[in-house]
């Protein structure tokens, strides 16, 4: 019995950290490609790898915060979108975002 405590309790610590691993990743479409694609541009304390006009990286976040986009703008250039996880920014943050690229 004690086994199957252990097995069930061991499933489920898989199944939450997977959970909460899928809201880290970070996907920007930049409104202008990169010229080359490249792996070594860091933003944010992060590593970002872009190519065409898609960058991505993972961060310590949960959901799409402007003050994050605008980070990434400045570095990188005007958004398209920004989403952290299933939470992407609406057309009013992608506009705030973009005044830091300006």
């Amino acid at each position: 019995m004690r086994f199957k405590t252990l097995v069930a309790g061991f499933a489920f610590a898989l199944t939450a950290t997977a959970a909460l691993a899928a809201y880290n990743n970070v996907v920007v479409k930049l409104k202008t490609p990169v010229a080359e694609a490249s792996d070594s541009v860091i933003v944010l304390g992060a590593a970002w790898s872009c190519a065409g006009d898609t960058c991505t990286s993972v961060l310590d976040r949960k959901t799409a915060q402007v003050r994050d986009c605008r980070q990434v703008a400045k570095a990188l250039g005007p958004v398209a979108s920004f989403s952290v996880g299933g939470s992407s920014l609406d057309e009013a943050g992608i506009q705030a975002c973009n005044t830091a690229a300006k």
